[in-house]
């Protein structure tokens, strides 16, 4: 899972709990805060009607109608306040819920600085219909009994719903100043780490080879996507390497030996300890359990 930087953690934040993903329909069912408090997680705020204030990184927000506001982890909450005719509804999602995703995880990191920086887009009537749909999607399937393929089909909308937004948000931004969007060299380059490591993790897990891929040094490399992500570059390789294992344990029929060639590890041997390393469990046992 995606370590913010750290500093984000020094202030108060918001409670943890055991589901994944929650729906609010109604300002006056939010639970009780002290302020200030730091988000822990990602929220997604849709106005339809009225006019909410939210006091955002000492800075006050107005959400009208067919605004949308994100917030990711280390925003920092003073107050919020709404209209009295205010109608709209919150998203708010844990990682946890999008950790079997890797390439959205670090699309949302690299647009992490976008959205500190433009909270607030308006959206037309076509994806604010969309919004709702996805609410009342995920509402229902969160009011049914938790199965194991009900948390899949959750964690799914709760994909599908980042990435709806994340293109509104891409689509908007494709319209705004150059200075809008620049990233740093040290963004760029995180950005540019990410997309090698999806095209060449399977074959590809020295860091080294990154670094000449980019033309920097392998301490270089390492530091910024460090300072960045808050996690090293190898666990970023290591983590696409074992999500695509899961992948083929859990959607194909290839043996542990044959998925071991297909990722390119020198053995059987090398991979099931690898596996095991990463997740405590060997690859039969995943499968095994996995399929009960």
């Amino acid at each position: 899972m995606i370590n913010f930087p750290s500093e984000i953690w020094n202030k108060r934040t918001l409670p943890k709990r055991d589901n994944p993903v929650v729906v609010v329909d109604n300002v006056n069912s939010v639970p009780e805060f002290d302020f200030p408090l730091v988000t822990s997680s990602i929220w997604s705020i849709v106005c339809l009607k009225g006019n909410i204030t939210i006091t955002v990184d000492l800075k006050e927000h107005i959400l009208t109608p067919s605004s949308l506001m994100v917030m990711v982890p280390g925003h920092t909450i003073s107050a919020y306040s709404a209209s009295d005719d205010f109608e709209g509804f919150a998203i708010n999602t844990t990682l946890t819920s999008l950790e079997t995703s890797l390439p959205l995880l670090s699309r949302i990191l690299i647009c992490y600085k976008v959205f500190r920086d433009n909270p607030i887009i308006v959206i037309n009537e076509s994806d604010l219909r969309n919004q709702i749909l996805f609410r009342d999607l995920l509402r229902n399937k969160l009011a049914e009994r938790q199965t194991t393929y009900n948390k899949l089909i959750v964690n799914n909308l709760c994909e599908a719903i980042t990435v709806e937004t994340l293109s509104l948000y891409l689509r908007k931004l494709q319209n705004a100043s150059p200075a809008t969007i620049k990233r740093s060299r040290a963004e760029d380059l995180f950005y540019r780490f990410i997309v090698l490591v999806e095209e060449k993790f399977k074959y590809q897990r020295v860091l080294s080879d990154y670094a000449k891929d980019l033309c920097i040094s392998t301490k270089h490399l390492s530091t910024l996507v460090k300072e960045l992500s808050g996690r090293t570059a190898g666990a970023w390789i290591d983590s696409y390497v074992v999500l695509e294992a899961k992948r083929l344990l859990l959607c194909t029929d290839l043996s542990v030996q044959e998925i071991s060639g297909q990722l390119n590890f020198a053995n059987q041997s090398f991979f099931g300890k690898f596996f095991k390393h990463n997740t405590g469990k060997s690859p039969s046992q995943f499968r095994k359990e996995k399929a009960l």
